[in-house]
């Protein structure tokens, strides 16, 4: 996906922009608005209406995933637990049966239960790979998500727009509204 983050003094214009994208009928896989990390009065008037049915998700800046880490980190594991879990259990049972190793007998466990042992040894093994494999990926924070953190800081409004891989972000659009900077984070 295409990412921009359109860097907004107030809320407002964030709707209208939300308006002019849907007229012009850009595909957008997502767009989620993110409040500042320092409120400041916005000269939003909520008599206008809200703006939580027009965007697919209102976040604070931590619980943002492009922004956060640590929350990419767990997505990461939870995904590859869920096929290094099951594969796991499976290979410790093959693992047992092939070879025909004792190890759990000789510690006193009953034979029968040998393999299912082995099976629930591989699936912790599975579990304890994908734990360390998400935590493995390079973490570094670069120069844009920085200053995207300074811009929240300062009580500025992040629009984040992502557009399918082969469609650029409707520029023409984007530079009408009144912003401050228009970030491209680039394609994932």
């Amino acid at each position: 996906m295409s990412t921009c983050v359109i860097v907004l003094k107030e809320k407002q214009p964030a709707k209208e922009l939300l308006l002019k994208l849907r007229e012009a009928q850009t595909p957008i896989v997502s767009c989620d608005l993110v409040e500042p990390l320092k409120n400041k009065t916005d000269s939003y008037n909520s008599a206008q209406g809200s703006l939580g049915e027009e965007f697919t998700n209102q976040l604070s800046f931590n619980n943002v995933k492009l922004f956060n880490p640590n929350l990419a980190r767990k997505d990461r594991q939870k995904t590859l637990a869920t096929w290094l879990v099951p594969f796991g259990f499976i290979t410790g049972l093959s693992f047992s049966q092939m070879t025909g190793l004792e190890t759990f007998s000789n510690l006193g466990f009953p034979n029968q239960f040998e393999k299912l042992l082995g099976g629930l040894v591989g699936m912790i093994s599975g579990w304890l790979g994908s734990f360390f494999s998400a935590g493995s990926v390079n973490q570094e924070i670069n120069d844009d998500l920085r200053a995207l953190r300074k811009k929240s800081e300062q009580g500025l409004w992040l629009l984040i727009l992502e557009t399918p891989i082969e469609i650029d972000p409707p520029w023409n659009v984007l530079k009408e509204i009144k912003n401050i900077e228009i970030i491209s984070i680039g394609k994932q």
